[in-house]
């Protein structure tokens, strides 16, 4: 099953209050500290007031659209250590042309026009913008007393009607015209009208150039319905069923070979949950595997499998990096290696306990690039870091596999050199000779501190399948 038909099931499964949970802004970090700006425009003139509005009279959202032209659902904002107003008042601009000259019906259309223009021509500082400090606000656009959320209510419905766009749109007799043609649905296989855009960047082509929107349509053709599907799936996945682990940025996409409707929602909300550290002790867990195990117990079953998405998400534009992706990792696939981990006293947390002597951290092996860099104090490997939990994790999870004198390379490694993090330096480990002759390698002096961790560690790989013996 492909990332977009996993999408779709994510999506059917999503709400309307869901989508405006999701894009809904109602908890402001120190409230208190924010001055509430009021412009009410009329069809005559332009006011501001300070004085708080009404909750129930706004609706404050996210950003919508790409970060060079971006706009919010209605005219209410919330602005941090802002310094120009002025320039913030121009801008609300966007928001008329884009939502509420889109999504308000005809008689409204023409009430924001007269405010519309007003903002497009607002050059003499009348309303004296450019004299208030740096500081945070709320300012809020209303039009004779009332905020656009009162007069408009339908802007949300009809932006979630409207909730996807056609690929492609061409001028028609000087009206802009979707381009949609009678086509079979890749996801639902029935004849529909085709040609819509479920804007999930690492989904489309058309990101990268306006020449494959052509091929999206041929290769991909998608009915509104399945757009409006994926595109919830996607604000979904990226919202509720995106995690951080110590560095790694993760989305985990379930599906089910055997549709079962109530199981696959308890299942959406059990990852869900889990994304909350108070409720779930999964998020406080320092093993990435123990970690997943705890996200996916209870759903051990068979069909049940999931994708592992390594990602970087820009929730301004909601596009997204992947740098690797796991597909179809089973859950007791996940318990077998936190079983097998527990067997040998191996642990893959990030953290080096080193009260705990019985404890075998993988990353002493696989983790050099990140000792280095906190030894040395180097930003520069960031992306190598990166990598390399990700490899682990596919060493771990079956989707890689180690070779034999690679891993006796690491361990040669870690028997000849420490890193020394109090005085930023990578040095060899020597100690006193037992004989009193000079400086040797402690593995010398001490094989079985080394020799036994490394035949543990052989030992779980070996369990797991993950190490590589041909040439």
């Amino acid at each position: 099953m492909s990332l977009a038909h996993k999408l779709y099931k994510i999506g059917q499964q999503v709400s309307k209050n869901d989508i405006r949970e999701i894009i809904e802004v109602k908890e402001f970090k120190d409230i208190a500290s924010y001055v509430t700006l009021q412009i009410d425009i009329t069809s005559n003139s332009a006011t501001l007031s300070k004085k708080s509005v009404d909750s129930n009279c706004t609706m404050f959202t996210k950003k919508i659209g790409g970060t060079s032209n971006s706009y919010y659902l209605y005219p209410n904002f919330e602005y941090q250590k802002e310094s120009n107003l002025y320039k913030k008042f121009k801008a609300v601009a966007y928001t008329f042309e884009n939502s509420v000259m889109l999504y308000a019906n005809e008689e409204n259309k023409k009430l924001a026009q007269s405010i519309w223009d007003y903002i497009q021509a607002y050059d003499e500082d009348v309303l004296g913008l450019k004299l208030f400090p740096k500081g945070n606000y709320f300012l809020i656009i209303t039009i004779n007393g009332k905020t656009l959320y009162e007069l408009m209510p339908e802007i949300w419905d009809n932006y979630y009607d409207n909730f996807v766009d056609a690929h492609i749109v061409k001028k028609v007799k000087k009206v802009n015209t979707p381009q949609l043609t009678e086509q079979i649905d890749f996801i639902t296989h029935k004849r529909e009208i085709c040609g819509y855009n479920p804007n999930v960047k690492f989904f489309t082509m058309d990101n990268y150039n306006d020449a494959f929107k052509p091929q999206i349509i041929e290769k991909l053709p998608m009915s509104k319905e399945t757009a409006i599907a994926i595109k919830k799936g996607w604000m979904y996945a990226i919202t509720h069923l995106k995690f951080y682990h110590k560095g790694l940025e993760y989305i985990v996409i379930p599906s089910m070979v055997n549709f079962d409707d109530e199981v696959y929602k308890n299942l959406l909300k059990f990852l869900r949950n889990s994304n909350n550290s108070m409720k779930n002790l999964a998020s406080k867990e320092d093993s990435f595997v123990r970690r997943l195990s705890k996200q996916i117990e209870g759903f051990d079953k068979n069909g049940i499998s999931l994708d592992i998405l390594f990602t970087e998400v820009n929730l301004t534009n909601l596009s997204v990096k992947i740098f690797a992706t796991l597909e179809d990792v089973i859950p007791s696939q996940i318990n077998q290696v936190v079983k097998e981990m527990k067997k040998q006293n191996i642990s893959d947390s990030n953290f080096i306990d080193i009260s705990k002597k019985e404890i075998i951290y993988l990353k002493d092996y696989f983790g050099n690039i990140e000792s280095l860099a906190k030894a040395k104090k180097l930003k520069s490997l960031n992306n190598r870091i990166h990598q390399e939990k990700i490899i682990l994790s596919k060493i771990l999870l079956g989707y890689e596999k180690i070779d034999y004198d690679e891993l006796l390379s690491r361990f040669e490694k870690e028997r000849e050199i420490k890193y020394n993090f109090k005085d930023e330096k990578v040095e060899k480990r020597l100690i006193d000779s037992k004989k009193g002759d000079g400086k040797v390698m402690e593995w010398l002096e001490y094989p079985s501190s080394f020799v036994d961790k490394e035949e543990k560690i052989m030992i779980f790989l070996n369990s797991i399948d993950a190490i590589n013996y041909r040439r």
